[in-house]
């Protein structure tokens, strides 16, 4: 079985934005999230979040961690699959026979910006639910494992440089560079859902992404850290972390559209 492709990451990195692009290249067959799908919706759920909001909320049929293996398993067996995940949604089992499946890769972001874009939605959301300690604590296993650091991002720097940043990461990887998927036309939300397979944003963490047609920054409006001692905890909590893995960050690679972006 070739191994999948996988960005292991935080909530509110601009993962999925990533994931777009990969998606949009059309050689990999991309899964939003499945194990955080089964993290918190499935019949092995590992957190009641959302059932402990709505009582009368049921498990997703047949779903649970095993099944969400084999539904990779199978799909890499046709074809390329990338995922893009949370490292906090399979600690509990990445043993050495899970981890061997994966080509790992990592993409990180300023804590800042995450805690107070996800404190934004989910004002009582946890350090584990942001997932910055099990992130590094993956990311030191696979490097003692492999005997070398894997390949990380930085979400400032791709979102500011997305041409040089993704030619670096696809010569990382070992695929082509595709300039065209960094592109694309705007979507209806209905439109948009389809964009990914196994997890649809029911929770509208994405809207921005919708309307969206490449990667850009994005206007930020949220409440500073200093408006919350609990913000101001997490990121104290977050940063070591988030500060280990940028110093292990990949460099952009020249592009033509990336040297006449600066020109």
């Amino acid at each position: 079985m070739t191994k999948i492709l996988t960005l292991w990451t935080t909530p509110r990195a601009t993962s999925t934005a990533f994931e777009w692009v990969m998606k949009n290249r059309g050689d990999f067959t991309c899964y939003h999230e499945p194990y955080n799908e089964a993290f918190y919706y499935g019949l092995d759920r590992r957190h009641n979040r959302y059932f402990d909001d709505d009582q009368s909320l049921q498990p997703t049929a047949g779903l649970t961690f095993s099944k969400v293996d084999k539904m990779l398993a199978e799909q890499a067996l046709s074809s390329p699959v990338f995922i893009k995940e949370f490292a906090y949604s399979i600690m509990h089992m990445a043993d050495e026979k899970f981890l061997d499946r994966f080509q790992h890769t990592f993409l990180i972001r300023d804590p800042k910006k995450v805690i107070t874009s996800m404190h934004s939605r989910w004002p009582d959301v946890v350090s584990g639910e942001l997932g910055f300690e099990d992130l590094y604590t993956l990311f030191k296993r696979i490097c003692a494992r492999d005997g070398a650091a894997p390949t990380v991002i930085d979400s400032d720097e791709f979102v500011n440089e997305p041409e040089a940043m993704m030619a670096a990461y696809c010569a990382a990887v070992g695929i082509p560079y595709i300039a065209e998927s960094l592109t694309w036309e705007k979507q209806t939300d209905s439109a948009a859902k389809k964009t990914v397979s196994w997890n649809d944003d029911r929770h509208g963490f994405h809207d921005s992404l919708v309307s969206s047609s490449g990667i850009a920054p994005q206007k930020r409006a949220y409440p500073p850290l200093e408006s919350d001692q609990r913000m101001l905890d997490m990121y104290a909590a977050a940063r070591p972390h988030y500060e280990a893995l940028y110093e292990h960050r990949l460099q952009p690679v020249a592009t033509e559209r990336a040297e006449a972006a600066h020109a």
